[in-house]
């Protein structure tokens, strides 16, 4: 009996480290963002800045409808990061708003102006 636990225990252990580097390793070589071509633009505000060793994610708030949206999303441009207050384009699947990526078209060499008082 307690060999055959042992047994499920190991497939265990190895079924999480298979699925685990699936997950790390899945999409090297790929691209990550999804097809965005047909997806809407915003001009989403940057509630804050959060940096990884290897990347750099702002989270945002942008209105689609009569929802407030707050997302993490990945900033893939170098250089100075936009700050808090500041907006930065974005494009939303108009069938899951909260599924956001950075636009980079929309992105020139300058960063966003930064939004005024209301």
């Amino acid at each position: 009996m307690s060999g055959i636990v042992l047994l499920l225990m190991i497939g265990v252990a190895l079924g999480i480290g298979v699925l685990v580097l699936a997950s790390v390793y899945g999409g090297v070589g790929q691209s990550q963002d999804p097809d965005t071509e047909t997806w809407r633009r915003v001009n989403a505000e940057v509630v804050s800045v959060l940096r990884t060793s290897t990347s750099t994610f702002l989270l945002v708030r942008y209105v689609v409808g009569t929802s407030l949206i707050h997302n993490d999303v990945r900033y893939p441009l170098p250089g100075a990061v936009p700050p808090a207050g500041q907006r930065v384009p974005i494009r939303f699947d108009p069938m899951t708003p909260a599924r956001a990526v950075f636009d980079r078209q929309a992105s020139t060499g300058t960063p966003p102006k930064v939004a005024g008082p209301a």
